[in-house]
């Protein structure tokens, strides 16, 4: 049974994901049951054909996560909620009350090398690596079990329930956003600036008119296949 941001009952689950707005409950249920900081995270770009993994982790202080400002309630969502501008705002909102903030990329290579489940884990641990207070339990969006130094909760639709991890989905989208936006003048032809990568119908016609780049996930499909008969090379009569 699922609630709207009314509190009512929603058991058809005909709620519009607009509908199911944010807030810090899944955090402060974890305030008395661990010790260190509570953060979210997201990641952006896992199911793009081209270009880097984006993973993003926020940490809020527990007096925020408390009593939150009205402006983060007001602001934070799932980032695909949000259009390019008010992801923007929604960022320097979650500068200025977050502790902490990071997003760090995963280049396609190793997202073929290793998958792209293990390249989120990857950079999950490259990021607390990184952080120098104690963190008591992480927070991620989705159903993950990942193996990482400190606790971590997988929560599904975590972007829809938790300011943390709403954040960090913001964090990773923003940043990843203007990477792709610049592969675009590298790479031009293929629309980067527009679908950031993902498999719209204009990109992959685009992949088969032009090839694919040197940025192109060569574990994802279409690219895959065009790869593999590359290397097998002409076929012979």
């Amino acid at each position: 049974m699922v609630k709207n941001i009314h509190g009512e009952n929603n058991e058809g689950g005909q709620c519009p994901p607009s509908c199911f707005n944010p807030d810090f409950a899944i955090e402060k249920a974890f305030i008395d049951r661990t010790e260190g900081f509570i953060a979210g995270a997201d990641e952006a770009g896992r199911g793009s054909l081209a270009g880097p993994l984006a993973v993003g982790l926020v940490i809020y202080p527990q007096s925020v996560i408390m009593e939150p400002a009205a402006e983060l309630l007001d602001h934070i969502r799932d980032s695909k909620q949000l259009s390019p501008q008010k992801r923007l705002r929604a960022r320097d909102i979650i500068r200025k009350w977050a502790i902490y903030s990071d997003v760090v990329m995963v280049s396609h290579r190793t997202i073929d090398a290793i998958n792209i489940n293990r390249a989120t884990e990857f950079a999950l641990n490259r990021i607390i690596q990184g952080i120098t207070d104690k963190l008591g339990v992480v927070l991620i969006d989705g159903n993950y079990s990942f193996d990482m130094p400190v606790p971590s909760v997988s929560v599904i639709k975590g972007d829809m329930k938790s300011v943390s991890i709403a954040s960090a989905s913001i964090m990773a989208k923003v940043r990843r956003d203007e990477v792709m936006e610049r592969m675009d003048s590298v790479y031009p032809g293929y629309g980067f600036s527009r679908h950031k990568g993902y498999g719209t119908a204009s990109h992959r016609q685009a992949i088969m008119d032009l090839g694919y780049s040197a940025v192109h996930r060569r574990s994802y499909e279409p690219v895959k296949s065009m790869a593999a008969r590359r290397e097998e090379g002409p076929d012979e009569d």
